[in-house]
């Protein structure tokens, strides 16, 4: 049964005469989230009585999660079950961070802004691993226990899934009660899916202690639970896709993608590319046929103008040109998520450039043909510039190239490549605009490269620095430049173990900063430097219990 929201919820009061500074602080929290409820299109408000209460976390800003995809759906299918009720929370803004930092009172939902830790379970939809001190941060201002073994039959179960923690869940293990790995949808469709069955019947039961539903719940497939899973666990996927149409569910002006209706045009990759999760994370590869495409896109073009099509690599899609021209004929415009320049036609970037399209997004990922063939990217210089060629002849005059630095078997020459790469691009489609993002590289697990070391930080910012100096003052180059020392942050996450649970709760208790990282480091005894570090052949790794179902030297397809 639904009902309206609550302009105020437990805990906060409305502001009025005579009230003191924390009870002004408290009622401008709720008003932010009253504000931002009103705003939005698609939020669920259910009674609480007799259901499973969730809350799903996004670990970051309400405009970051907002813009997760992934998030909405998961919010759609755990509301799909009549015997739950999800809400919503995130980490607040800074100023209202500060605010309750002062007057002490818990974080709320934004359905009902109900204390999170009045719910049974909080689930936090995690895709980025610099987000884990988030987890510890929402995890504090619930005033729920940070680590699990402080926890007792009074507290929520704490669940966690996304891509991050499906390619290792190790460094949460140690916060985090329950992971869910892989794809939702397989454990919270329908009743009768298999996984859903197991999962979900644990929690809504919630019978007995928190020890029993744990240890019911780890014999659901694609779950694991620290404290009792012994085994293998196998990634879930949802085999027949199109069973789960994916599309935005919440809309909001106040995200990274406020004016788009997202829809997922494919799942997965069946490229080859050495250093990608993706094609371990969401394999296998699979197309939504375009008939599926333009009904979610109908759907959307009642409440937005402009729609996103959302994919590993949306250009390989088989009907993409077919798509976007039938969106096109709807009267509305069409953004892409990604680009190859090999799969880039002339008949595709003619109707972006219809579409209002000002600049598109290529990947060369390295400077050098060589490395390119060496990491499986799969491109050639011709192909780029061609790409870019076709799209300036459809007067669309900006593009974006990604870079990563410091990968397996680079050289000096590769990054050399760059800058030299970035100047013919320029000259040759006669381009108003570029953009060289450059990141460095982070060896992810269930990736060919799983056990390749990270380039030392010094050296990554001397290279990165190389090709910024040499790219600084070319006319019509803008150059961004990720953080090596936050590259390696990543990368101690990303093939971390249990011991980087204390390290990440002490980290974001002092503030979360990069100085904070190195003083947890420090305090606590654990190298970073070992989690970068090559892996030998054999050596056992912290993710060898997660079977992605593909294995690293799979090559594509396979």
């Amino acid at each position: 049964m639904s009902r309206t929201i609550l302009p105020h919820g437990p805990g906060l009061v409305q502001e009025g005469a005579g009230q003191d500074l924390p009870q002004k602080m408290a009622s401008r929290l709720s008003d932010t989230i009253t504000r931002r409820m009103r705003e939005e299109i698609g939020a669920v408000r259910r009674e609480h009585g007799g259901r499973l209460r969730v809350c799903l976390v996004y670990p970051n800003s309400y405009r970051v999660g907002m813009a997760s995809l992934g998030f909405q759906t998961v919010y759609h299918l755990f509301n799909s079950q009549p015997g739950v009720v999800c809400e919503r929370a995130f980490v607040p803004d800074p100023p209202d961070l500060e605010d309750l930092g002062r007057i002490g009172l818990p974080l709320v939902s934004y359905e009902s802004q109900l204390p999170l830790h009045q719910f049974d379970a909080i689930a936090f939809s995690i895709s980025y691993e610099l987000d884990y001190t988030g987890v510890a941060r929402v995890l504090q201002l619930a005033r729920v226990p940070v680590m699990g073994e402080e926890r007792d039959d009074r507290h929520p179960l704490i669940l966690a899934g996304g891509a991050a923690v499906s390619m290792n869940p190790e460094p949460l293990a140690d916060l985090v009660d329950l992971f869910l790995i892989g794809e939702c949808e397989p454990a919270t469709g329908p009743a009768g899916e298999s996984a859903c069955d197991g999962l979900l019947s644990a929690l809504v039961a919630r019978r007995g202690s928190r020890a029993e539903t744990l240890g019911r719940a780890a014999e659901a497939p694609g779950v694991y639970v620290p404290t009792v899973t012994r085994g293998h666990v196998l990634r879930l996927h949802a085999a027949d896709l199109d069973s789960w149409p994916t599309y935005s569910r919440l809309l909001t002006r106040e995200s990274e993608f406020g004016d788009l209706f997202l829809v997922e045009a494919s799942r997965g990759c069946g490229r080859g590319c050495r250093f990608c999760v993706t094609p371990a994370c969401y394999w296998p590869l699979r197309w939504r046929p375009a008939s599926s495409i333009m009904a979610a896109a109908a759907l959307g073009l009642e409440h937005r103008n402009a729609i996103g099509l959302v994919g590993a690599a949306v250009s390989d899609h088989p009907e993409v040109e077919e798509v976007v021209e039938r969106i096109l004929g709807l009267g509305a415009r069409v953004s892409l998520s990604s680009l190859r320049a090999d799969s880039v036609t002339p008949r595709l970037v003619k109707a972006l450039a219809l579409s209002g399209a000002r600049s598109i997004t290529l990947a060369p990922e390295a400077g050098s043909e060589r490395l390119r063939a060496a990491i499986g990217k799969g491109i050639s210089e011709a192909q780029v510039m061609e790409a870019l060629e076709m799209a300036a002849a459809a007067g669309i005059r900006g593009a974006k190239l990604y870079f990563m630095v410091g990968l397996p078997g680079e050289k000096e020459e590769d990054v050399a490549a760059i800058p030299s790469l970035v100047r013919r691009c320029l000259k040759a489609a006669k381009l108003d605009r570029l953009t060289v993002a450059l990141g460095g590289f982070v060896p992810k697990p269930h990736t060919p490269y799983e056990r390749e070391p990270m380039l030392p930080v010094a050296a990554l910012s001397r290279r990165l620095r190389t090709i910024r100096d040499e790219l600084r003052g070319v006319r019509r180059v803008t150059v961004a430049v990720e953080s090596a020392n936050w590259s390696q942050i990543e990368g101690v996450l990303a093939r971390g173990d249990r011991r980087l649970g204390e390290v990440i709760a002490a980290a974001d208790a002092a503030g979360g900063r990069l100085s904070d990282w190195r003083d947890a480091f420090r305090r606590l005894g654990v190298d970073p430097a070992e989690f970068v570090s090559e892996r030998a052949v054999g050596e056992r790794t912290p993710w060898g219990s997660i079977v992605s179902g593909r294995s690293p030297r799979s090559p594509a397809g396979v």
